[in-house]
């Protein structure tokens, strides 16, 4: 008995080892096996392999893996682009090579970025660093609605059955380039979504930094929120929405579509500043919190607003005004749920009571102009 259940141990054993050499460490060295190609002799000498070089990556819906190569564009810019290399059994439109009697020999490589077809001819991938991720493609893009009044609404452009490549451009920690590609076909290649902004993208238009999304559902991501700053002096950020659109022949013609027309104002920091240093920031801060706590206490009741966007604000120049306290007025044009409001508010500065004191703006009036 004892013979018996020690044989019966040593034959599980075995098929254990045998499993771990034979199928699951084969299969590690399968996913492992760099492709079997000088890369300097297919790549201009420029490009310098940016992280880890070559990447397995299956986002064209066949069986075979491809090649992903990122790479630092050596010609001055140093900026990341890339490309995808698909092994395939013969070249394109040459079908006198029989499939079944060839192994892949060719090695095709398909543009991301830099590329110069109209989908994709917009920069780089990333100014000095990108992160990257696929993420399944069964979303519903709804085409943005078209100024014309008498526009026929185009149907809803269903994804493509597989995966997609989604690339986060970043320049100082902060991403200011969102790619998203899709596999379109042999001819074509990768069709590209392409967003830039001069400041940086957030996934929220109240959170400046949000990117949880990236994280917990990168399919569904369709809106992004570029965040802007202004030249000024308070921290206000022009924030506008960057939506992912089918155009009129997908998913060839996907493309992210910048409206600024509706952009409006918010500071550029998570939340809104207690004691802003300037006026502009003291009335941007009431419309956007309504503090009352914002208005001088000798003034008359504070307007109160709802659903408050900012679209213009002016920077008064603040000038020393002999015997009196500084006054300033700010021109301001926003809309909350009543309507569109142009408006003149009028603040006074509340010098320091004490060292430890900042400075402060209080507002006494506010007016149409």
């Amino acid at each position: 008995m004892f013979r018996t259940i020690l044989a019966i141990l040593g034959i599980i054993f075995a098929v254990i080892i045998i499993y771990f050499v034979f199928f699951y460490d084969g299969q590690k060295r399968i996913q492992a096996t760099p492709l079997n190609i000088n890369l300097e002799e297919i790549k201009p000498p420029e490009w310098k392999a940016y992280d880890n070089g070559l990447e397995l990556i299956n986002i064209d819906h066949d069986a075979e893996p491809e090649w992903l190569f990122l790479y630092k564009d050596g010609y001055g810019t140093n900026q990341i682009g890339g490309v995808i290399y698909d092994a395939q059994n013969r070249p394109r439109d040459d079908f006198s090579i029989p499939i079944a009697s060839q192994v892949p020999t060719y090695l095709v490589p398909y543009k991301l970025l830099p590329d110069y077809p109209a989908s994709k001819n917009q920069g780089y991938l990333g100014d000095s660093a990108v992160d990257r991720k696929t993420a399944g493609s069964q979303v519903v893009l709804t085409p943005l609605p078209t100024s014309a009044p008498d526009a026929t609404p185009q149907a809803p452009a269903k994804a493509m059955a597989g995966d997609r490549l989604l690339v986060r451009g970043k320049f100082n920690n902060l991403v200011d380039r969102v790619s998203i590609f899709w596999w379109v076909g042999p001819e074509y290649g990768y069709s590209g979504a392409l967003a830039y902004t001069p400041g940086w993208f957030s996934l929220d238009d109240k959170n400046p930094n949000d990117w949880g999304q990236w994280d917990n559902d990168p399919a569904g991501i369709t809106t992004l929120w570029a965040w802007e700053p202004q030249v000024d002096r308070s921290n206000i950020c022009r924030v506008a929405r960057w939506q992912l659109d089918p155009g009129d022949n997908p998913p060839k013609t996907w493309h992210f579509q910048a409206l600024y027309e509706e952009s409006f104002l918010r500071f550029c920091t998570n939340g809104v500043p207690s004691e802003p240093a300037f006026p502009e920031g003291q009335v941007l801060a009431y419309l956007l919190d309504g503090r009352s706590s914002r208005w001088k206490k000798e003034a008359e009741s504070p307007p109160k607003y709802a659903r408050v966007n900012v679209f213009a604000i002016s920077e008064p120049e603040i000038t020393d005004q002999p015997f009196q306290r500084p006054i300033a007025s700010v021109d301001v044009d926003f809309k909350a749920a009543d309507g569109f409001h142009s408006m003149r508010w009028v603040l006074e500065m509340i010098p320091p009571a004490t060292v430890r004191d900042p400075v402060r703006w209080r507002i006494f009036r506010a007016e149409d102009r």
